[in-house]
């Protein structure tokens, strides 16, 4: 077990907002803390970081828990919700984003077997908002809410390659290309040449490059300005998304992409 040190306490400082609202400023810095904790935290982590007691942390989080804004797994650590994702979660012509590409996902695991997921880019890492789980009898799929680096993954880099560039450039200053294997992408000038390959392909995979033995393919889902507001992926076992396959899949999944983007998108669909 991982021991956490007391000087990571002011990490996610309460702000206070100036309006006499202490309870409100306190739950949202607790919003705060654990949307910067990819693996969730529990009741004592959340108030060593914001230094708040244990008894309002609890009391807090079953709040939060009872709305749905943060869910707490079978270890007892907390993580942002489903509703809390639904807030965050682009929205265009008042159609959410995850309604629009929900039967492009059914669609894609249909085709590929394979569970579909739908993320964004959230500061300098993904997040994931939906999924689909796929009818292999090993499943294989991210929770929603799951945070991933973006130098790793098939959505990061495809994402950041159909992206404006100087809002790519700030995303990519602020990200810190952690080595997670030997064969992982570790400096911005070949990951700049990875995203220049991605966006003229449509297409972008991970090969194991943050954990081995896991790979996904993932293509954008573009606004009618053709920049990438999210993006839609597959993800699997290496033994059944070899890369030879996943170079064969790469058609299926730009089209679900397509499908999301026309969805999200019906007035500028191309004829």
């Amino acid at each position: 077990m991982t021991t956490r040190k007391s000087s990571r306490r002011s990490s996610s400082p309460v702000r206070d907002s100036g309006f006499s609202t202490p309870s409100l400023d306190r739950a949202l810095a607790v919003l705060r803390c654990l949307g910067g904790a990819s693996g969730g935290l529990t009741l004592s982590e959340i108030a060593e970081r914001l230094g708040l007691s244990v008894n309002f942390v609890y009391r807090v989080t079953q709040s939060l828990v009872a709305h749905g804004y943060v869910v707490r797994d079978a270890e007892k650590r907390f993580s942002i919700g489903v509703q809390m994702l639904a807030l965050c979660q682009p929205v265009v012509d008042d159609v959410p984003l995850a309604e629009a590409a929900l039967p492009a996902m059914r669609w894609l695991s249909e085709q590929t077997g394979e569970a579909a997921h739908l993320g964004i880019i959230s500061g300098h890492e993904g997040i994931v908002l939906e999924r689909v789980i796929g009818k292999a009898l090993i499943k294989f799929y991210v929770e929603r809410g799951t945070r991933f680096p973006l130098h790793t993954s098939g959505p990061g880099k495809v994402m950041l390659a159909f992206m404006p560039e100087a809002e790519r450039d700030a995303v990519i200053a602020g990200m810190k290309f952690e080595r997670f294997q030997p064969w992982t992408i570790s400096n911005r000038k070949d990951f700049l040449k990875c995203l220049d390959e991605a966006r003229k392909k449509g297409w972008a995979v991970d090969a194991g490059e943050h954990l081995e033995g896991h790979h996904c393919l993932g293509a954008p889902i573009l606004g009618a300005d053709g920049n990438a507001i999210a993006s839609l992926w597959i993800s699997g076992p290496s033994q059944r998304l070899s890369e030879e396959r996943l170079a064969k899949l790469a058609p299926v999944v730009k089209k679900a992409g397509a499908i999301a983007s026309t969805a999200l998108n019906p007035a500028h669909a191309k004829a």
